[in-house]
């Protein structure tokens, strides 16, 4: 008998452990799934407290429109009146217009001889550079010749000195 009471005890064992996993799975399950449920209805709210905004934006574009609209009515009222005005004033600014474009085209030709003049002076420059820069080079060469000259100089006269010397110890006849 306690074989068969050892039996029973392990398959109510092994019962209990498939129940046992079997809530935590259901209960992960439904866990998740309740997840995805409160993300979507959270996503829900956010679309429709923007869609709330947008609707209010757009009604107050709306009334903008309503007053924009009204006051280019006014607007053309007093368009009408100050018509003649313009017109008058625009004849006067055509030729203001056309004595500005005659100084505008004697200023570029102004600006055309004095742009030719500087790049005349530009080359001038460029080619005093280059002189110079020559003569900086032939500088550069005849201070290293003055140099070796005055090397050789100095050598020639240690030699002379040392031949000097070793004639005045000479006691030749």
């Amino acid at each position: 008998m306690s074989f068969i009471t050892k039996n029973a005890n392990i398959i109510l064992l092994f019962l209990i452990i498939i129940s046992s996993v079997a809530l935590v799975g259901a209960t992960i399950f439904f866990q998740t799934n309740f997840d995805k449920i409160n993300a979507e209805y959270n996503n829900k709210v956010e679309q429709l407290r923007k869609i709330s905004q947008e609707l209010e934006t757009q009604q107050k574009l709306l009334d903008q429109v309503k007053s924009e609209l009204s006051l280019k009515a006014e607007r053309e009222e007093l368009l009408g009146e100050k018509f003649t005005e313009v017109k008058g004033e625009k004849e006067k600014l055509a030729t203001q217009k056309e004595q500005l474009e005659r100084t505008k085209n004697q200023l570029e030709n102004e600006l055309e001889s004095t742009e030719a003049l500087l790049r005349d002076t530009q080359n001038e420059l460029e080619a005093k550079k280059d002189i110079i820069n020559s003569l900086t080079a032939e500088n550069s060469d005849l201070e290293t010749r003055l140099d070796v000259c005055q090397d050789q100089r100095d050598r020639a006269e240690s030699e002379r000195d040392a031949c000097l010397a070793e004639k005045a110890q000479c006691t030749c006849p």
